[in-house]
This record gives C-alpha cells, structure tokens and sequence, in this order.
C-alpha cells in the first residue's frame, strides 16, 4: 500500500551516504516552475475560453454542444492532474535539492536564478530580499561568482584564493551573507518561511565558511586548537567559532559577576540528585584552584537549593522513538536554575522466562538561552556541544546514569530534543562512554549534530524543514549509519504553552514523528520503508516488545557555582549544614579531564584520598567522588537552630575568607 502524504505535509527519508548533482536538480526545478506557468495557465485560459462559447452555442445545437462540453471539462480535468503531478515533481525536485544542500559548493551558482530551491524564489518576500540585501540585485550574479571562487578554493586548500581573485567584494559578500541569514531566522521566528530552517543552514554555512576564510580568524582558532578549539576550517561548520564562544563564555559569566555583581559566576562542577534523595556531586578542572572551605560552602549551598526530583513512572509496552520524545517533553523539572535528565529502564521477560534490561537516557533541551546559569542546561551547554567539548551537562547525565546503577553489558540509548540531541550524539561519540557503555542508538529531534555524531551507531535524526536549530552547526548530519528524516510541515503551529516557534516546539515533534511511523508502518514507499527499518533497528537492539516494562527515574541537576553563597547570605536561602558522606571510588570516564572531589573532610581530603586509590592507573584518569545528603529528619526545635547558627557562622568565616583571600589563590575560576 502506498501512502499519499498531503502536499503541505510531505515527509523525506535520506538514508546512509549519497552523491547528487544539485545544480541539475535546481536547473530541472527553475525549468519546471516557468515551463508550468507559460503551458498550463494559458491552456487552461483557452479550454475556459471555449467552454464558455460551446455554453452559449448549446441554445442553437444542444445535442452538439453537450458533446463538445463533455470533451473540453474532461480536457479540464485532465489539465489539473496534469498541474498536480508537475506541481508534487517540482516539491520533490525542491525538496530533493533542499535536503542535499549541504553540497552547495556547485549549488551556489545557482542563487541568482529566480525559482532555483536554493535561491530566490518566485515571491515578493523573496525577490524583495534580494533587492534590499547590502548590494541590491545588481549585486547577485557577483556574489555567486564569488561563491563559486569560494568553493573551489575551500575544496584546494587555498582558502586565501577569492580575496585574491576580487579583493573589493569580500566585505560585500560577508555582509550579504550575515544578511540573508538573519532573513532566514526572522523567517523562522515568524514562521513566515516553510523552508527557513533548510535555507538557514546553507547561509549560516555560507557565512561561517566567509569566517573561516579570515586569516585572522584562522590564526585564533589555530592558537586555541589544544584546548579544544576545532580546526575544521575549510569547511562550512561552525564548529571552530562555537569552540571560540564556548572559551570564552565561561570567562564572561565570571567577569559579569566579580564586576557587575551579576549572573552566578564560574561554575565548580555540577550535582545530580536522583528520586530517591541521593546527591552526587562532580567538580571539575576550575574547583581545583579554590580554596577548600570556599568549595565546600558552595557545594552546600547548591545542593541547599536543589528541588527534588520527580518521583519514578511506569508504562508497558514497546517505547518507540515517538514514545521517547514525548517522555521528554513530559518532563516539567527544568528551567534556568535546574536541569532535568530522566532514564527509562526497560525490562523484557521473554517467553523463555528470560528477563533482559535496556536503557534509554533522555535529555531536555535548552533551558536558558543565556551563559552561565546555574541549570546546565543553558547557551554555555549549546556553544560546548556543537563544538564537541566537556561540560557540565555532559557531567550530570554521566553522573545520573551511574545513579541509575546501568552496567556496561546491557543496551543503552541516547535520545534529546534540541540540545539535548547534541548531549546524546556527544556521549555515543565518546571513546570512553563507549568503552563503558553497550551504546547501541541514539535518537534525536530538532537537534544540530553534523559536528558530533558518531560513526558507528545508529543514528534516527528527525529534523522539520522550517525549523533552524538542526541547522545551526552549517552541515547535514549524514553517513552510513544515520536515517535523516524530515518534515515539511507547512502550517505547524505550536502549543500556547510552548515559547519556542512552532517549527522548534518538541510537541510539534512528537506528532509528526508518530504519524510518520504510522505511515511508515503501511508504507511501501522506499524511504518511508527506510524509516520503518531504522525504527525496527532500534527496538530490536533495545530488546523492546510489547510485555516490556518501563520506569522513568528523573534526577534534577544544578551548578555549583560562584553565587551560590552570595545568595544564601543575602538571606535567599537557609539551610543546615549538609553531611558529605564519600561514596564508593570509581575509574572516571576519561573524557572530562578535571578532579571530581568531594567528602566529609573537604576536597583536600578528597584528594589525598584519590591519591591512595589510583593503583597505577593511567594519568588521564581521574578518581569519583560521591556525596550524600543525609539530613536528618527527626530533631528538636532547639537542636535545629543550634544547626543552623553553626551554619551560619561558617557561612561568614568563608564569605570574610573570599574577600582577604588565603594568600595562594585567587577565587575567580578561571585559573588553569
């Protein structure tokens, strides 16, 4: 049974590695569109024409004209499938030509012709755009060439090429570039433009390829390569610049905060705090260059201000990837203070009385599109992923998964919407995640991941064509092992509760990805059958059957960071002094490349005992420390605020303490 799709509600699957000619298929389109608007409108001007002259002839020869009528509505009908079918073969050529895009090194010279997919089409907002973009249109045709002169060179190594070639356009084409990408984002904000997201990816790829071609911009991302900073230069990623951004934001939010007395400051690690009351904590490289009491007193306050975690749900049943998205969006935990992980334990007995366990770990998207918040879920988390560095979101799932007790023989997913994709590609990419992990899928919804994904996992992408966040890296996620799917969802609309635009929103996902797995199912279409079996990969691999048994555990995560006790003293919060219990040492995971300390006696403690622990362990890795928050329940009135004035006198000796300083570091996190 082949399903037809609603032409404003058409889906494409690519699957595995491709090669297209884009410039034909954009050819083939722009000759398509005029050769239907010089045939078919004037035809049918014709037929209507005569129609309406046998119609008056029918007075004098009804018997004649009834024929002739019957012959030209039939010639009528015919004319409209006839405009139908070139209208469903020109969406296919656009779409066609849309999702290869990422090969715009021949489709560039094609911008200039008015209906090519990939430049402007054949509408005022369009050729307006055209028009008033910096150089007007006159300016068209040597923006392309320049382009064209672009792409040979990025592809030669000779990045330095066109600004040698034509010196007096550079600015130009930079400028019109950074233009027609926020066109592109305004469109997307909107929701005025059904292929803005696609048509974003290509010009902010544009642009980023116009700044990586900035010997002064090549020269930085160079110097900065051995601390994470990529130098995939020839290239239209935007990786390198992320990597630039993600070092700096860190040293941004610490200056706000010692200046400007604003946001919270450097971050010291993260703490993770499961449903059943639990509390991990995990510092990282920049807590080592403060002092002891300072980091403890921190660390109090922050797991002081945690909220609990939402208790354990339960269904049964196979958990599609619909399914994990919309456990995802379910979640209601997160916001810019906190962030939210859930992992769904999957157990399956089989009809042999076997029981096997599978995992899928789901991460939320952005929560704060702002740096250094204390939920980790912020722009700091974005700018880190699409750059593929560490961070402290990375950190808090690690944490959340050890929590969850996952041994490293039983399957394991990763699934996320937004930034919560580029977490899940980030982590099957890891080496060491791999190491100690069965990784075996990931799932991702709106998510850019062309940077990060792994190459050997299978990846399920689904992406809609008018939303940008996929596109946000400049390149499409593709490979062997990827199954893109993506949705032209031309008058989506987004819940009212939902501040993202439509295109964006996860419950806008969650439908479109439900409804193409339905059609999948029934369809004999290839690509939708591609869909199918990436859909039925992942089950398999997950051991998912219909008597399956599902608990979601949640854990809230938070920050530790500079204004944590600046808030507590400021009278926002009381707590009692928390108990740090040291938990069981642990191998790290070899990816974060900074000392994770807590316990009882301070992270000088914590040290010391790492010390005695490593046993010949490689340098790169680093010992665990777990924390407990074990308050106690059950005290007097007049023993709690013996508690509490304790506490609060430790609170002023460490805030009098930042303020002199030790006499051997500095307090302001960026050390190192």
């Amino acid at each position: 049974m082949t399903v037809v799709f609603d032409p404003k509600r058409h889906v494409s699957v690519s699957s595995g590695s491709f090669s297209v000619d884009v410039n034909e298929l954009c050819a083939t389109h722009t000759l398509v569109t005029y050769e239907e608007t010089l045939s078919i409108g004037p035809a049918r001007l014709a037929l209507n024409a005569a129609l309406a002259e046998v119609d008056l002839a029918s007075i004098f020869a009804p018997e004649t004209a009834a024929g002739l009528i019957g012959a030209i509505s039939a010639a009528l009908s015919a004319l409209d499938a006839l405009q139908s079918s070139v209208d469903d073969l020109r969406w296919k050529l656009q779409d066609t030509a849309l999702t290869y895009a990422d090969a715009e090194a021949g489709a560039s010279l094609w911008e200039a012709v008015p209906g090519s997919p990939l430049g402007a089409q054949l509408s005022w907002r369009s050729l307006g755009a055209f028009a008033l973009s910096p150089g007007g249109a006159l300016a068209t045709g040597g923006v392309a060439l320049y382009h064209g002169a672009q792409d040979a060179s990025a592809r030669s190594g000779a990045y330095w090429l066109p600004d040698l070639l034509m010196p007096n356009m550079t600015n130009l084409v930079y400028t019109r570039d950074l233009w027609n990408t926020a066109i592109d984002g305004i469109a997307f904000a909107r929701h005025g433009d059904a292929e803005s997201g696609a048509l974003f990816q290509r010009d902010l790829g544009r642009f980023a390829l116009d700044m990586n071609s900035m010997p002064a911009f090549r020269g930085v991302a160079q110097l900065l390569a051995g601390k994470g900073v990529s130098q995939d230069l020839n290239s239209t990623s935007t990786q390198p610049a992320s990597g630039i951004a993600a070092l700096a934001a860190p040293w941004v939010a610490s200056t706000w905060y010692n200046v400007f007395g604003g946001g919270h400051g450097a971050s010291y690690g993260v703490a993770v705090r499961g449903s059943d009351g639990n509390t991990r904590v995990h510092h990282n490289e920049v807590a080592a260059h403060i002092p002891s009491s300072t980091l403890d007193a921190r660390t109090r306050a922050t797991l002081g201000s945690m909220p609990d975690a939402a208790p354990d749900t339960h269904h049964r049943g196979v958990t599609t990837s619909a399914d994990t998205i919309e456990h995802i969006v379910d979640m209601h935990g997160g916001d810019a203070d906190n962030g939210e992980i859930a992992i769904e334990e999957h157990v399956t007995v089989g009809d042999d009385g076997a029981t096997t366990r599978s995992w899928t770990v789901d991460i939320r998207g952005t929560q704060s599109f702002f740096i250094g918040q204390t939920g980790p879920q912020d722009m700091t988390t974005n700018l880190q992923g699409v750059a593929g560095m560490a961070s402290d979101q990375l950190d808090a799932i690690m944490e959340a998964m050890d929590a969850a007790g996952i041994p490293p023989e039983e399957a394991v997913e990763f699934a996320g919407h937004s930034q919560g994709g580029i977490m899940a590609a980030q982590l099957a990419a890891d080496p060491a995640v791999r190491a100690r992990y069965n990784v075996v899928s990931v799932v991702t919804a709106g998510s850019p991941t062309a940077t990060v994904a792994p190459s050997d996992v299978p990846v399920l992408s689904y992406e809609n064509s008018g939303d940008i966040v996929p596109g946000l890296d400049g390149n499409a996620t593709r490979g062997d092992n990827v199954t893109t799917v993506r949705f032209h969802d031309y008058e989506a609309t987004a819940h009212p509760e939902d501040p993202v635009p439509s295109s964006h929103s996860a419950p806008l996902y969650v439908d479109e990805i439900r409804s193409t797995l339905d059609a999948a199912r029934a369809s004999s279409d290839p690509g939708l059958s591609a869909l199918a079996a990436a859909e039925a990969r992942r089950t398999q691999a997950l051991g998912l059957t219909q008597d399956t048994q599902t608990t979601i555990h949640h854990y809230q995560t938070r920050r530790i960071t500079q204004g944590e006790c600046a808030s507590t003293e400021r009278g926002a919060m009381s707590v009692p002094l928390l108990l740090l219990v040291p938990q069981d040492a642990r191998d790290d995971r070899g990816h974060h490349g900074g000392d994770d300390r807590a316990g009882q006696a301070g992270p000088e403690a914590a040290r010391r005992h790492g010390e005695s622990e490593r046993r010949g362990q490689p340098a790169r890795q680093r010992e665990q420390r777990r924390v407990r928050h074990q308050g106690k329940q059950a005290e007097s009135e007049e023993v709690q605020g013996e508690r509490e004035r304790r506490h609060h006198r430790l609170d002023d000796r460490v805030h009098r303490r930042e303020h002199q300083g030790d006499g051997r570091q500095h307090d302001n996190g960026l050390r190192g």
